[in-house]
């Protein structure tokens, strides 16, 4: 995978997983609680912090501009949305 800039990106299992989720879904929001269960397992349901992070990482990572990005957007309250 290349960054923005042209670069090598490596990305953790965690976050692959997470991103392949999202990019099974182009343009349909996933809901936080499928993503925690999917990515970490039923355990994690509730755990919404988890998502903030690794999304905050793989925006640094993947979007040109991570404070403004254009393709892992936040539907506020309710998950997250990948558009390609």
């Amino acid at each position: 995978m290349t960054s923005p800039d042209g670069g090598d990106i490596k990305l953790t299992p965690t976050e692959w997983h997470l991103l392949e989720v999202l990019a099974r879904n182009p343009g349909r929001v996933v809901e936080h609680g499928r993503l925690l269960t999917e990515v970490w397992g039923p355990a994690f349901r509730e755990q919404t912090n988890y998502l903030r992070v690794y999304m905050a990482t793989l925006r640094r990572k993947l979007e040109p501009d991570a404070a403004n990005p254009r393709h892992l957007l936040t539907e506020s309250g309710r998950g997250y949305r990948f558009e390609p």
